[in-house]
């Protein structure tokens, strides 16, 4: 039996064991670098600290980690694609804006205008962008993680997803 993404290469920039498992068990050979067909940026939730406590540096911090670096990865993405006449799926993954303060909070927030941005920005070159925004680590981000890079979710860029915690 194939898999939903039998014959194409991801990249997962983070760690999500979740994510991983289900793209591979769904066919996707991963790759550590270069061109691939798939890309999912994996936000790792920071350390909460009140607003008030944070210092310029630290909320600089949040915002690069957060937002920066996914819109970086995201465009070096898009290029290539553009530059191999192939279009391709991004994923961002991050918690909720409620779930990490206010840098977190501004970061998160700002993610997911991107993606409605860039999601209609790019489809005219077959780049779908979606994010995922959860606390939840397990088996249901991975799987709608597999779903949305598929093929089957097509028709689906710059949406803002959540996922509840598993049982």
């Amino acid at each position: 039996m194939t898999g939903w993404l039998t014959g194409k290469t991801a990249r997962v920039e983070g760690e999500s064991p979740a994510i991983i498992n289900a793209v591979t068990t769904q066919g996707a050979t991963l790759v550590a670098d270069g061109e691939c067909d798939i890309w999912i940026h994996v936000a790792q939730p920071p350390l909460v600290k009140p607003a008030h406590e944070l210092t310029h540096i630290q909320w600089r911090a949040s915002l690069d980690a957060g937002l920066d670096r996914c819109f970086l990865g995201a465009r070096e993405f898009a290029d290539q694609c553009r530059a191999r006449g192939k279009g391709g799926a991004i994923l961002f993954t991050a918690a909720p804006e409620q779930a990490m303060g206010a840098d977190h909070a501004a970061a998160v927030g700002a993610l997911g205008n991107l993606t409605k941005t860039l999601g209609v920005e790019w489809a005219r070159d077959g780049i779908r962008v979606n994010s995922i925004l959860t606390l939840e680590m397990g088996d249901s981000l991975g799987n709608l993680a597999a779903y949305l890079v598929s093929d089957y979710a097509a028709y689906v860029t710059g949406a803002v997803m959540g996922v509840g915690l598993d049982d």
